[in-house]
């Protein structure tokens, strides 16, 4: 009402200018309903609504932000066990955290600093990988740092780049980089007690304030739709004592951890911006028969050989882990370098004589692999049946 009362008031004043605002206005009413009815040229059109179906894609980006937002924490939790052996009270732990966390965003922070702290080898890298692919669907939506080549003070440019006159200065941190371009991820920061502490102190604006500045020219990358994961062995030996005879809350359990870290030369003020820290436990029993069982499979489909239903005899399983006994302070790297020496020249020799499916048996004090031509001749079968 009030906008016509003043056309009709110019109208008397100024009755030319008058005309060119309403001319001005039904040409960008006109303009604006061919835009959204995409009655356009094409060549002028927006490159979604030309190339794609844009509506179609924004709804499917609403869909996927409502789905991150909603996350259903027993559905995250099973589909990750399935993935990493022995470890499934962390990965609940993990799953009700983010669920909360996704939840709660837009308070200008990142969704989430957490900590895996544990011995060498039981899952800690492993499992952020998988949380990465879990959530976004995308392995591409993890950012891997390995923190052991940022030793010195000077490395932090590496990964937030150079100030101008610099060498470096003119292309971006790979940190910064990574973030600019896919903001919305896991940030890997694997074996994080490795990097020097003024490395460690540079991340405590994007933890805090919600971004990190590129030192080349100043720009702030938004860290607020990241999540950040370090990983540390620093007193791994003891956080595993502390987590085995721990009885109280999980809140109090957190401070005696992050007592021990502090111990173990983290600053303290890195250690108050962490808002959660995971402990992984040693792997043990029928956990660690598990992972034994996964690497034969793994390393026999190097060979492209199968294990057949069943192949793997009771015996090679205890045996195995009965050797290695507590001597896996490197976790899944020792059980994987102990099967290799075990089998890979039975893998070999099968490989050679054209097996596709395989049996291990223990035979007096080693290894022996066998073929299986009924496993060989049943899956022919059923590929026959299927062709069929």
């Amino acid at each position: 009402m009030g906008t016509v009362l003043f056309v009709v008031t110019l109208h008397q004043t100024a009755p030319l200018l008058a005309k060119v605002i309403v001319l001005s206005a039904c040409a960008l009413a006109v303009g604006q309903f061919l835009y959204r009815g995409q009655y356009f040229p094409r060549v002028i059109m927006d490159v979604l609504s030309r190339l794609s179906d844009k509506a179609g894609l924004e709804r499917a980006f609403e869909a996927r932000a409502k789905k991150l937002a909603t996350i259903n924490a027993e559905d995250l939790a099973r589909r990750v066990k399935a993935r990493v052996v022995g470890q499934d009270e962390t990965i609940d732990q993990i799953a009700i955290q983010l669920r909360r966390r996704f939840a709660a965003q837009g308070r200008n922070r990142p969704i989430a600093v957490f900590c895996f702290t544990g011995a060498p080898g039981t899952g800690k890298t492993h499992l952020a990988k998988a949380l990465a692919e879990e959530l976004f669907e995308d392995r591409n939506h993890l950012h891997f740092f390995d923190m052991s080549q940022y030793g010195q003070a000077f490395s932090a440019s590496g990964l937030f780049g150079s100030p101008k006159g610099y060498v470096g200065s003119q292309s971006y941190g790979a940190l910064t980089a990574a973030l600019r371009d896919m903001s919305n991820a896991i940030v890997l920061l694997d074996e994080f007690e490795k990097a020097h502490p003024e490395v460690h102190k540079r991340f405590l604006a994007a933890w805090n304030d919600g971004f990190i500045t590129e030192a080349s020219d100043g720009a702030r990358v938004s860290t607020s739709q990241a999540i950040f994961i370090l990983t540390t062995n620093a007193a791994g030996r003891r956080i595993s004592e502390i987590a085995q005879n721990h009885k109280g809350d999980r809140a109090e359990l957190t401070q005696q951890v992050k007592s021990a870290m502090l111990d173990a030369q983290f600053a303290p003020e890195v250690l108050s911006r962490i808002d959660d820290v995971f402990i992984f436990n040693p792997l043990r029993g029928l956990d660690l028969a598990r992972v034994v069982a996964l690497e034969i499979e793994r390393l026999a489909a190097q060979y492209d050989l199968k294990i057949a239903e069943g192949g793997i005899d009771v015996a090679v399983l205890v045996d195995t882990v009965e050797a290695l006994g507590d001597r896996v302070d490197g976790g899944v790297r020792d059980v994987a370098r102990a099967v290799e020496h075990q089998i890979t020249d039975g893998l070999l020799d099968a490989r050679g004589a054209g097996a596709r499916f395989i049996r291990l048996v223990k035979e007096q004090d080693r290894v022996k692999i066998v073929h299986d031509p009924l496993e060989a001749s049943g899956h022919l079968k059923d590929s026959a049946s299927t062709s069929s």
